[in-house]
């Protein structure tokens, strides 16, 4: 794995950043939020990615794109894999996800535009602003000359990559495949959309399940991982994090943004998940809810995960990470990958921070509150929900 994210550059960054069980959402200073409500975030500082990228190819990048490929160098570089632009694969794809991929720099470069005119733009704004550019830049990067896709799907989009990046592999299609998602929203125009809808917390406080919780608050950052078949990664002899077991996908058929009460769509994911991973509810150590803090999401998938996994669903430990990282839309689902996985490797719970005071219609579940806990956990559910009602699980297991 290679994690980007607030809590620092690289896993070992991002481990002792989970373990110090500290939120690194701030007031915003990127740019004047007086005119919004919500003024928080949480950010990646002093961005060097000259350590990891090429002047050249550099300059032809946005902040998206280079998130993408210091993740992906970093995944490369822990799994001790030979990919590299010298050395081409049509056995290699890459699946990235990313809700708005180079929006933000497009932003930014519209207000050159105004300014200063079409000359005034950087020249190579056509490849840089389109949401299949970090997908290009980590094939030419890497020379996967094999299977490629972006995916939008919003919130969803990580792990919906790696989803796209099994199917891959068990299609026959790539023996290894990059993948995992990248995210780069704080802009003016995005932020202002997303306080328009009154979807992110005006308090400051990134706070799942909570009484008082009135929302999420954005961030930013990209996980990217080495996915492989068993026989190639076994013949190389790697050191294996663990297997995607199961993934499922599903569409709520709704509305844009309020959950579908039923749950029929969110349900039959986590089953169908479980199912093509071979394994009944019980076997599950811990779920990593997608929780994004917001009043309705919350108490609705606890009440679908019930229905899927019954009395389970009482006892086993359930968390919302996103207080980490600040909810990093399309980058969530694969930060949070890389959580689960951290924290089956440590046999460590990763708490719900923040959670002083559990809304009574979240109550009644092991949500794993302020501390962590110490587990074995060999299986894990891991939700993303999107907007539009796009609903992913994906299980994870040790190998």
């Amino acid at each position: 794995m290679g994690v980007v994210s607030a809590l620092g550059i690289g896993k070992a960054a991002f481990w002792a950043g989970l373990q110090r069980q500290q939120s690194p959402v701030r007031v915003l200073t990127l740019f004047d939020t007086r005119e919004f409500g919500a003024k928080h975030a949480a950010w990646v500082d002093d961005w060097q990615p000259r350590s990891w990228i090429a002047p050249h190819r550099l300059k032809r990048m946005d902040r998206f794109s280079q998130f993408a490929c210091v993740a992906a160098h970093l995944a490369v570089e822990d799994a001790g894999i030979a990919l590299s632009h010298e050395t081409p694969s049509l056995r290699a794809g890459v699946s990235l996800g990313s809700a708005l991929g180079g929006f933000a720099h497009g932003e930014a470069q519209h207000g050159v535009f105004m300014q200063r005119g079409a000359r005034g733009i950087q020249p190579s704004l056509g490849v840089q602003g389109f949401g299949g550019s970090a997908q290009g830049n980590l094939a030419i990067e890497f020379g996967l000359q094999g299977p490629g896709v972006t995916n939008a799907n919003t919130c969803a989009a990580g792990n919906a990559a790696l989803g796209d990046a099994l199917r891959m592999i068990q299609y026959g299609s790539a023996d290894v495949v990059l993948a995992g998602a990248a995210e780069t929203p704080l802009s003016p125009l995005i932020f202002a959309a997303f306080d328009n809808i009154h979807t992110m917390a005006r308090d400051g406080l990134y706070r799942p399940y909570h009484r008082e919780r009135d929302g999420f608050i954005m961030g930013e950052g990209a996980a990217l991982f080495v996915v492989e078949s068993l026989a190639h990664a076994r013949g190389r002899g790697a050191r294996i994090l663990a297997e995607i077991a199961g993934y499922a996908v599903t569409n709520e058929a709704h509305h844009m943004s309020s959950p579908e009460p039923t749950g029929v769509a969110l349900q039959a994911a986590m089953r169908l998940a479980l199912e093509d991973a071979r394994m009944n509810a019980e076997d599950i150590d811990y779920i990593n809810a997608h929780a994004s803090g917001t009043p309705a999401n919350d108490p609705n998938e606890l009440k679908h995960i019930e229905a899927v996994f019954g009395d389970h669903a009482k006892r086993i430990p359930i968390s919302g990470i996103k207080p980490y990282s600040g909810h990093t839309l399309g980058a969530a689902g694969a930060l949070e990958v890389a959580a689960c996985l951290l924290g089956m490797e440590h046999s460590w719970v990763p708490p719900t921070l923040h959670l002083d005071d559990i809304d009574e219609a979240c109550s009644g579940f092991n949500l794993v509150p302020l501390q962590a806990q110490e587990k074995i956990i060999r299986r894990v559910l891991t939700n993303s929900l999107g907007f539009s009602g796009i609903d992913t699980s994906l299980v994870l297991a040790a190998v």
